[in-house]
């Protein structure tokens, strides 16, 4: 799958995750990585929880390109990032 389609992808399991949890206005990113898998985004997780979307958050990162992922919401520590996924605002 490329970039692009992940992209789509990623951001239609974060809506409809959303929209299926009313009560969660945040999770963090780690956490969809079954949802991800099961939409076939990614092969499988590994030991270190979260490392596929992780990495793919990181290239955005690098490339600038963070907003293709609008629910996206980086909290930048001193030595790396926690991914985070919030609700839209309305």
């Amino acid at each position: 799958m490329d970039k692009k389609t992940k992209i789509a992808r990623i951001n239609e399991v974060v809506t409809d995750y959303f929209e299926n949890n009313p009560s969660v206005n945040e999770i963090p990113a780690m956490d969809l990585m079954p949802e991800f898998i099961k939409a076939g985004i990614f092969n499988k997780d590994y030991e270190r929880k979260g490392l596929p979307i992780r990495k793919l958050l990181r290239e955005l990162d690098r490339n600038n390109e963070l907003d293709k992922i609008p629910s996206l919401l980086p909290e930048r520590k001193t030595k790396n990032t926690n991914w985070y996924f919030q609700r839209p605002k309305s």
